[in-house]
């Protein structure tokens, strides 16, 4: 069972104990910040992200957020709501003015599961980056999986499951979301 452990963690970190230092070092310090109240949370957290993302541009990062791999996420100058997760194993760019509702969950990996003869845990994962653009509202409690691009503009509704691309100022919801209307039209 501990090699198991061990086979999936090396995998997971391209064998890089560096990787893995880094990522407990900002788990442990970013716990110090991550359920302060606002305002003073917000801005603590923004300061403290600074050294772990690859970009953030915004004060608007409410409490309870998780970020795993912070290293591959960027956000613009955007408004993140409660307890958003973001998991950045395979890369996360938020653009400018993007609002994402409280409990929002964005996910850019999936796991590997094609080969029949090797148990799925064993088969590790796959990169499936994010990315949302400019001007995007994201409802409450949305899952964005990977491999999606979330065009200008688009509205997402609550509790949708994003699993492709979203078309610029369409409106989408449902599980998978699909699109429903356009902005601008009646």
């Amino acid at each position: 069972m501990l090699d198991d452990y061990l086979q999936d963690f090396k995998n997971t970190f391209d064998g890089n104990p560096l990787k893995i230092i880094l990522r407990y070092i900002f788990l442990t310090l970013y716990g110090i910040f991550k359920y302060l109240p606002t305002p003073i949370g917000d801005i603590l957290r923004a300061i403290f992200l600074k050294f772990f993302l690859k970009k953030i541009d915004t004060l608007w990062i409410r409490e309870g957020i998780t970020f795993h791999f912070p290293e591959n996420i960027s956000i613009g100058d955007s408004y993140l709501g409660e307890f958003v997760y973001m998991n950045g194993y395979g890369g996360i760019e938020i653009g400018n003015k993007v609002l994402i509702g409280t409990d929002t969950k964005i996910f850019s990996h999936d796991h590997n599961f094609s080969d029949l003869t090797k148990p799925i845990w064993h088969q590790g994962l796959v990169k499936k980056p994010v990315i949302i653009k400019d001007d995007v509202f994201i409802g409450c409690a949305v899952t964005i999986l990977g491999n999606v691009t979330i065009n200008s503009g688009a509205v997402i509704g609550a509790g949708s499951v994003v699993a492709e691309d979203v078309p610029e100022n369409s409106i989408v919801a449902g599980v998978p979301a699909k699109v429903i209307g356009m902005r601008g039209k009646n």
